[in-house]
């Protein structure tokens, strides 16, 4: 009886003991203590005030039925509906427009950009945990997702071009002669219909360039694609999605055109945070370089060690070869770099830069 009480006891502190460190993990209530601070100090009459001082940090979330999700992005994402924070740092920002025709209570988060939404650190609900097939949508692999709803019927056919530009290439490169998708298509492959849902972006992107790197068993040929070519049919797979991830619901799918003269929405300006009273209250999210580039999704491609992909060359000493300006160029557009390269643009914040070129730069 004694010895299992002891097994017991060591289980429940191992139990609490990780419990703990998760928490110390999370970001949120630093962020959520900056935030309402910062309408407390910005705050132009006495309710704001009281608001902000009457708020107390807890996990938040919304459970959209509807649409079969759990989204705890606002945990740290507080301000997306407050048009005060236009020039806060993140994840304190408003969100640049479309929130009137797809407000997050109805919505969420993760429908449009992807990433897992019942996270509760960044790393996790960023998807740049490893073993996770969930990763943030960045740039124009959002594409993805508004294709999703829309279609290329109601939208501008720029803000689907990516989309359509994979689809076209799948029927030129012929993949259906082996794959199905929706039921047409050959036995030979795996079947698509909800790739998208099984593998992660990266990971989709790395099959493409050399399919034995990353399925020993597979027998599908190595395509010369472009680096274009291959973000192309990434993008249109990451459509591929299943009954729980795809919006299935009638009453959420796009009928009516869009404004044919709407643009993605511009870029908040960064550094322009003179004007918000507490912005250094913000807590700063630190990178440790060894370990975004497997969160990063480095490590899915190139090797370090024995630990790693083998899609890309091996970079145990690549400090040897390059500088790390160098690095901090290729880190922020491949194409600079290796205009005839592979590597696809990460869309990498400048602290991401910067982590993991100071990683790189010891690998010697």
């Amino acid at each position: 009886m004694s010895k299992w009480l002891v097994v017991f006891s060591l289980i429940l502190s191992v139990v609490m003991g990780l419990t703990i460190w998760d928490a110390y993990r999370q970001e949120f209530p630093g962020y959520q203590k900056a935030y309402f601070n910062m309408v407390e100090l910005n705050s132009q009459t006495k309710s704001q005030q009281e608001w902000a001082g009457s708020q107390r940090v807890e996990l938040k979330q919304q459970n959209i039925g509807e649409l079969r999700r759990l989204d705890r992005c606002q945990t740290c994402h507080l301000a997306v509906e407050n048009p005060g924070f236009t020039n806060a740092p993140e994840p304190l920002r408003t969100h640049p427009s479309l929130l009137d025709s797809h407000p997050p209570e109805r919505f969420g988060c993760a429908v449009c950009h992807g990433g897992n939404e019942r996270g509760t650190t960044t790393s996790i609900a960023h998807g740049e945990t490893e073993g996770q097939n969930k990763r943030l949508l960045k740039g124009e692999y959002m594409q993805a997702t508004c294709y999703a709803c829309h279609t290329e019927k109601t939208l501008p056919p720029r803000t689907t071009r990516a989309v359509m530009q994979g689809k076209k290439l799948l029927n030129v490169n012929m993949c259906l002669r082996c794959h199905q998708i929706n039921g047409e298509g050959g036995n030979e492959g795996p079947d698509l219909s909800e790739v998208g849902s099984r593998r992660d972006w990266m990971w989709t992107y790395a099959h493409f360039i050399n399919p034995q790197a990353m399925n020993l068993v597979s027998t599908m040929p190595r395509f010369q694609l472009s680096r274009d070519e291959i973000k192309y049919l990434t993008i249109f797979l990451a459509t591929m999605q299943n009954n729980r991830d795809k919006v299935t619901d009638n009453r959420f799918i796009a009928h009516k055109s869009a404004d044919p003269n709407w643009r993605w929405p511009e870029k908040q300006a960064g550094g322009q945070t003179s004007v918000m009273k507490g912005a250094n209250l913000i807590p700063t999210l630190e990178y440790e370089g060894k370990e975004l580039f497997t969160g990063a999704g480095c490590k899915t491609c190139h090797s370090i060690g024995r630990s790693g992909g083998e899609v890309g060359p091996a970079l145990s000493y690549i400090a040897r070869k390059y500088d790390r300006d160098t690095f901090v160029r290729l880190l922020r557009n491949p194409a600079d770099v290796f205009p005839q390269g592979l590597m696809p643009q990460l869309n990498l914040n400048e602290k991401q830069v910067q982590a993991l070129a100071d990683y790189l730069s010891t690998l010697k």
